[in-house]
């Protein structure tokens, strides 16, 4: 079966071949010429499909005709027709990426190409494209370069089917026409071109390639010799000779051909000799060879791939020159089969050798003059890569802080009382010895009175007793007395401490005690709380992410909330070995000393941010360290 289909699909190509060849010479107009154009184009690439569509400055891609006319349109086939009209570029045909097709049409990419601008109005480009049918069970995928040589070969149809009622208008015009070529002898030429480029697509490997086409090339043509050279790093190395399977690269006659193809490649024309005398074309290279060899007539026809040769045909003929139709066929030849011959030849090396030459066309892309603005662009943006990774940049960890005191005192109530005036308010900053709060002391006064009078009395009880040699009466007065005596030092010693006063310098951050006077106060009652002035530090809050890079001596400095355009200088003098939780994260609390003066308005308690000085770390470290360290946490890399 899959014979079969093979041999049915060979004959539907030879018959869509044949009808391209004919409608070279066709005569009709160009209203009957495109459908029978797209019905051949179809049967040669065996598609179910082929549309023409066209596109001026201003309007997208519009159908002008397909084949065949009710041709269905099956699901997804629009964005399918777009794309691939959009990927036709002007130098090579476009051949469907098989990513971009169902498993089920694998085997047969679509194919786009764009016709060339002489076959159209002018303002007008065009673009063919090619739909195939569903393969058969079975079938073998299709090489991409061998349609794109058949792709090449049809749309060069149209082009010529213009040039020939261009000069058949011509030549009506003109009654001293000169006669044309014949349309037969045409199309048959065309047919041979198509055999010829569906031949080398069977080729499998590059030498046998080469040599089939410098064969089939001699036959033809009549010629003696005809020699392939392949482009090398801009130099020619001969690569293959008609009807000889090895010969002496390092002979004379062997580099004075290399150098005749590098004559023409370096003028990048076909370049025959003898060369007319009108022509300003330098043959040394092709006189030389020619005088050694004995060759009568010479012509080099560089085999170029968006405009570029990869490689130069020289053929030798003794008998006859070079017609301008055979340069005509012989350019067509090249176009036809230079792209599947650059193919083979990227393709039939071993994996070192594909390797290096990719690594040369980067070079040569790169050091070209094409692309000029993208190359500084990646240029500039290398050196800015280089340069991130290079250049030191001081790496500072940020965190929270807050100033705490290291001596915070709570005064409390001395004594039961009430509470009579109040000198201060929270956030105070306070003196040694200053007044800060007083207790009610009138009742305390009379207390000492009463007390003083107890005492005088059993003094006196103690006297008259003695004087009475009452004995045991003496000692009761005595004891009383002493009590008394007592009770008296405790109500002085609670008159004296009824004057609360700062024992150091500080600040009240807590007591307000202005609203609440004349209340009663119980002895032990916080009344002030006192944090020392002259011992504050800071109290950092270092993310566990962090504390690995946080080290006792590490400096940095620190600014407050409310003040953020002043900063301190400070020193890290202790790390918490345990973390605390903060806000819902895990912290290390840190002390670091301040290494500035006390300023009147700092309070205990403010808060503010630190920045600490880590080491230098490159640019593009500090750029990215974050996500790194993300992302090894997610994969655990």
């Amino acid at each position: 079966m899959h014979a079969e289909h093979l041999a049915r699909q060979g004959a539907e190509v030879r018959r869509g071949s044949a009808r391209l060849t004919e409608l070279v010479s066709f005569e009709g107009d160009a209203q009957a010429f495109w459908p029978a154009y797209l019905e051949a184009v179809a049967l040669a690439f065996c598609a179910r499909r082929v549309l023409l569509l066209a596109r001026d400055a201003e309007a997208g891609w519009r159908p002008q005709a397909q084949w065949p006319e009710a041709a269905p349109d099956l699901p997804g086939d629009a964005l399918r027709i777009l794309s691939l009209a959009d990927g036709a570029g002007d130098e090579s045909p476009w051949v469907e990426p098989s990513s971009a097709v169902g498993q089920a049409q694998a085997a047969t990419p679509a194919v786009a190409a764009r016709l060339a601008p002489e076959a159209l109005p002018a303002g007008q480009s065009a673009v063919v494209v090619m739909l195939p049918r569903a393969p058969a069970a079975g079938a073998l995928p299709t090489d991409p370069a061998m349609l794109i040589a058949l792709a090449d070969l049809a749309v060069a149809v149209p082009a010529q089917y213009a040039r020939q009622r261009a000069l058949a208008a011509h030549s009506r015009a003109s009654s001293d026409a000169v006669p044309g070529a014949d349309p037969a002898a045409g199309a048959e030429r065309l047919y041979d071109v198509l055999q010829l480029s569906i031949r080398l697509g069977a080729e499998t490997r590059f030498m046998r390639a080469a040599l089939t086409l410098a064969n089939e090339l001699a036959v033809r043509f009549g010629c003696d010799r005809v020699a392939l050279g392949w482009v090398s790093s801009r130099y020619v190395r001969l690569t293959a000779v008609s009807h000889v399977e090895k010969f002496d690269r390092r002979a004379n006659a062997s580099r004075e051909l290399e150098s005749a193809m590098e004559e023409a490649l370096d003028q990048n024309i076909e370049l025959a000799w003898p060369a007319d005398q009108d022509a300003r074309v330098v043959a040394r290279a092709h006189e030389a060879y020619a005088r050694t060899q004995g060759s009568g007539h010479l012509l080099s026809v560089p085999l170029r791939v968006d405009n570029v040769a990869v490689a130069v045909l020289t053929f030798e003929r003794r008998a006859r020159v070079f017609e301008s139709r055979e340069i005509w066929e012989l350019r067509l030849i090249g176009e036809a089969s230079a792209r599947q011959l650059v193919h083979l030849h990227d393709t039939d090396r071993w994996i070192g050798a594909r390797a290096a030459a990719r690594l040369v066309a980067w070079r040569d892309l790169m050091l070209g003059p094409s692309y000029t603005a993208w190359k500084l662009a990646g240029i500039g943006i290398a050196v800015l890569i280089t340069l991130f990774a290079i250049l030191p940049w001081p790496y500072r960890i940020h965190t929270p802080i807050a100033l705490r005191s290291k001596d915070i005192l709570f005064i409390p109530a001395p004594f039961d009382g009430y509470l009579r005036s109040a000198h201060i308010e929270v956030g105070d900053a306070v003196r040694t010895g200053a007044l800060m709060v007083e207790l009610d002391t009138r009742e305390l006064v009379l207390e000492e009175a009463m007390a003083a009078a107890d005492a005088l009395r059993y003094a006196r009880e103690a006297e008259k007793a003695q004087a009475a040699r009452q004995l045991a009466d003496m000692q009761i007065a005595a004891a009383r007395q002493q009590q008394s005596n007592s009770k008296l030092e405790l109500i002085r010693h609670q008159l004296a401490h009824a004057q609360l006063r700062a024992p150091f310098a500080g600040v009240v951050v807590e007591g307000e005690l202005k609203k609440n006077l004349g209340a009663p106060v119980r002895k032990g009652d916080m009344l002030v709380k006192l944090a020392h002035t002259g011992d504050t530090y800071v109290e950092l809050e270092i993310d566990q992410a962090d504390v690995h890079e946080v080290s006792i001596g590490m400096r940095g400095e620190f600014a407050f909330v409310g003040r953020p355009d002043l900063r301190y200088p400070m020193v890290v003098e202790r790390i918490d070995p345990a973390s605390t939780m903060r806000e819902g994260r895990n912290v290390y609390l840190a002390r670091a000393k301040i290494e500035a003066d006390f300023q009147p308005w700092w309070r205990p308690g403010m808060g503010g941010s630190a920045r600490l000085e880590a080491g230098d770390r490159s640019i593009i470290w500090l750029l990215t360290y974050r996500t790194v360290r993300y992302l090894r946490q997610l994969f655990w890399i």
